[in-house]
């Protein structure tokens, strides 16, 4: 696992989900994706993203809600699963890095609340009309340290994913078919789910259907 990349990933994920550009690259199959390519495990990032994306499809982080971040908790669950041993990147390991990061995206959660409760506080007090210079100067100050939140949040992230899945992979005894049987049934539950903010299941159940026969197709011919 690299650190650097790591801490760049957390930055910019940071950053992308409010403060700055909102391109969707924190959303947890893009980033998922990239950040398993960057650390060496391509396949592993791309699934383990793919499965948390499906339970925050009905997460909206609309106006002042507090949400769960999942970028920062995906970057932080494919760099522990990187550093894990070879051994753990199969299903077990997929299975607890998945598990983690639906725990640390909470802890991420909450650093965004605490985080903008205090550049409140500290960086806009009340001021009538602050000069142009000023206005700037407190913005990218705020934004540098939501960039150093989000790096700060995926290196302890990391760290303590990667202790976890050390520590609990030897003891997974279940077989790995259980496991992606596991794996599927609670997608396929959190998926229904979601569907009603896309018109719900009468509306829906076509390409919900379509995607669960694909899926299969895909384990059965793998």
């Amino acid at each position: 696992m690299s650190w650097v990349i790591v801490a760049l990933l957390g930055g910019i994920v940071g950053l992308d989900a409010t403060s700055v550009a909102q391109i969707m690259i924190s959303r947890p199959l893009v980033v998922g994706t990239l950040a398993g390519f960057l650390l060496g495990v391509p396949v592993q990032g791309a699934l383990l993203g793919a499965l948390f994306e499906i339970f925050h499809l009905s997460i909206l982080p609309i106006g002042a809600a507090r949400y769960p971040e999942a970028g920062t908790a995906t970057v932080a669950a494919t760099a522990a699963l990187s550093a894990a041993p070879a051994a753990t990147h199969g299903s077990a390991g997929l299975l607890l890095a998945l598990v983690f990061a639906l725990g640390w995206e909470r802890v991420a959660g909450m650093s965004v609340s605490l985080f903008r409760r205090n550049v409140e506080r500290v960086l806009f007090a009340p001021e009538r009309r602050p000069a142009h210079r000023e206005l700037v100067r407190r913005h990218v100050i705020a934004l540098s340290l939501d960039a150093l939140r989000g790096v700060i949040v995926c290196l302890v992230g990391a760290g303590a994913g990667t202790l976890l899945l050390r520590a609990a992979a030897p003891f997974w005894g279940v077989e790995a078919v259980v496991t992606l049987g596991a794996l599927a049934i609670a997608s396929t539950i959190v998926l229904a789910g979601a569907l009603t903010i896309f018109g719900g299941w009468t509306t829906q159940y076509r390409v919900f259907l379509l995607g669960a026969l694909c899926g299969t197709l895909l384990l059965v011919l793998r």
